[in-house]
């Protein structure tokens, strides 16, 4: 059996399903790449289910993993694959479990808490959120601005766009508020729009944590936001009805 289990955004999130999954397997994977805890540890997690933990990085799951499916399959051994947050968030574990699959391998998806379940916290209406994007870091040779494209069409649908922030563990890399929006307001000044100026911002600092903060305001103001708080995401919102302006007021900074 491969269980694809979500551990959510701190070790206290992990369900009772997924504690029960984790113990049945021989071994026991996680994620590293895509996201990371924003509260507690690995350290924490291992002492809650009393397994090893493997971590596995980018090359790892998308290159590695089929050979563990398929060393599952032929030993019947029960193994598991820990994902922060909700598992099936992202299409790289869509495509393990088709690689399951194929090989004739029973999985499990064992759903987790993650940012998405947060999203009310700001107050903003959860139905008028349209497409989520991720905002990469521009690199040497590799500057994609597809997410600026997906916020635009959002934010002509008059809908909300969930913007989350690139990650690099291997590097120990966390994208901020602060450079996301220096990263759109470069695309936007180049293809002579206005988004920023036009949406309310609001950004996520560690949500699910006991620290965590929802800092509404104009691009100025959180451009300058330096929380040491991660992961972090960033809300670019369309027009507000009036019970989320009441609610962003009175619930945020």
């Amino acid at each position: 059996m491969f269980y694809l289990v979500g551990i959510g955004l701190k070790p206290g999130h992990l369900t009772l399903e997924a504690k029960e999954s984790i113990e049945k397997c021989g071994r026991v994977f996680l994620d590293t790449y895509t996201s990371a805890y924003s509260q507690g540890s690995i350290e924490g997690l291992k002492t809650l289910v009393c397994k090893e933990i493997i971590p596995l990085d980018r090359k790892g799951i998308e290159e590695g993993f089929s050979l563990v499916l398929r060393e599952a399959k032929k030993s019947n051994e029960s193994i598991a694959l820990l994902v922060f947050g909700n598992a099936l968030s992202a299409t790289t574990h869509i495509q393990l479990l088709l690689d399951a699959k194929r090989i004739g391998l029973e999985s499990r998806v064992v759903p987790g808490i993650s940012i998405f379940d947060f999203i009310g916290v700001a107050g903003l209406d959860q139905y008028r959120f349209g497409r989520t994007c991720t905002i990469v870091a521009p690199k040497q040779n590799y500057a994609p601005e597809s997410f600026y494209d997906l916020i635009e069409a959002n934010f002509k649908s008059n809908l909300h766009t969930m913007c989350l922030l690139d990650i690099d563990t291997e590097h120990d890399y966390k994208m901020t508020v602060a450079e996301a929006l220096v990263i759109l307001s470069k695309i936007e000044k180049k293809r002579g729009k206005s988004i920023l100026k036009e949406a309310t911002l609001v950004g996520l600092y560690a949500l699910g944590s006991d620290k965590q903060v929802v800092k509404t305001g104009s691009f100025e103001k959180l451009s300058k936001s330096s929380f040491a708080l991660f992961p972090q995401s960033l809300v670019i919102a369309a027009k507000l009805t009036e019970k989320e302006k009441e609610a962003l007021e009175a619930l945020n900074g």
